[in-house]
């Protein structure tokens, strides 16, 4: 235990201590303390610019890969919450006989008292040599830091073989004969094919078109007509069954334009017939065929349900466009 004495109103220290102090006049003592003072400011401000100091970190995978292979570079910067970056480094898509194949977003994460930004690049080289990545900069509040440049090392690929071929002498090579059950294979082939062939225009010339539908003793219009009004007496428009009194009314009047005209009508679309029909009738006449036939395809096709008015109106018109089509002279 240091130990003092008290001499004309002062205490004097006895000891180590006691001669820093009272060493010189009694006017000294306060530059000691100043000076101690100073030492102590300065070992915190060192201390705390040490914690609040930012560090910047790269590295890679691989620094030897062959040529095309790819190698990650990693970025990561640290620094406190209070000093965040205000510029992150921008590296181009080629550098140095090196080229970015990919790069993912800046990510940053708190840790504590530390703030991680971090960056990773998929980076690849086609020219074998020794190819530095330059040393990145990252700018926090007005102080840049940068990172150490890497070296990446392109080795050409290595040929398993690379010794010298010459060019060969051309070789004759012996004709081999085709075997004799090719040829009995490709004449049985054929005569399948032509039997099939003919089968299929047998078939086709065998089924007339609408056969049985003209073998009535009746003329084309009366048949027309006489249809038409079975048609309106089965009343299937009360029954609000469309689509079969359509298909019926225009099948009576696709069966009068072949018997009238022998003209394959029921093979024809609602255009083909509108076509034909627009060289024999009037513009009026062929503009009501034209609806009555639109809307039973409208029927037929699209579940359209007319009404019963609409459905009468149709059968009218195509009575008034079959007997008008009687009267021409063929």
């Amino acid at each position: 235990m240091k130990k003092c004495k008290y001499i004309k109103g002062r205490i004097r220290l006895i000891g180590p201590v006691g001669c820093i102090f009272n060493s010189g006049s009694p006017g000294r003592l306060p530059v000691y303390l100043f000076t101690l003072l100073a030492h102590c400011l300065f070992f915190t401000a060192v201390a705390s610019a040490q914690s609040s100091s930012a560090t910047i970190k790269a590295s890679v995978n691989r620094d030897h890969v062959l040529i095309g292979e790819p190698v990650e570079l990693h970025i990561e910067v640290k620094t406190s919450p209070g000093r965040p970056v205000t510029k992150w480094f921008n590296l181009p898509d080629s550098f140095n006989h090196l080229e970015v194949l990919s790069r993912s977003p800046m990510d940053s994460a708190m840790e504590a008292s530390v703030t991680t930004y971090r960056q990773s690049f998929t980076i690849t080289g086609f020219d074998s040599g020794i190819w530095v990545i330059p040393a990145v900069k990252v700018t926090i509040n007005k102080q840049t830091i940068r990172a150490d440049s890497l070296p990446v090392t392109i080795v050409p690929v290595q040929l398993k073989d690379s010794t010298y071929h010459d060019i060969r002498e051309i070789i004759d090579v012996p004709d081999e004969k085709t075997p004799w059950w090719y040829w009995v294979a490709g004449i049985l082939s054929l005569a399948v094919l032509g039997i099939l062939v003919w089968l299929w225009l047998k078939s086709r010339t065998a089924k007339p078109i609408a056969s049985g539908v003209h073998s009535s003793t009746l003329s084309p219009l009366e048949e027309a007509i006489n249809s038409l009004r079975a048609l309106e007496a089965e009343q299937l428009t009360n029954n609000e069954e469309w689509k079969k009194h359509y298909s019926i009314l225009t099948g009576i009047f696709k069966v009068y334009i072949e018997r009238r005209f022998s003209i394959p009508a029921l093979q024809k679309t609602t255009d083909e017939l509108l076509l034909l029909l627009n060289g024999m009738l009037d513009k009026q006449m062929v503009s009501k065929t034209a609806e009555a036939l639109r809307i039973s395809d409208a029927v037929k096709f699209a579940r359209y349900q007319p009404g019963k008015e609409l459905a009468s109106a149709s059968l009218h018109t195509i009575e008034k466009v079959i007997r008008a089509l009687d009267h021409l002279k063929q």
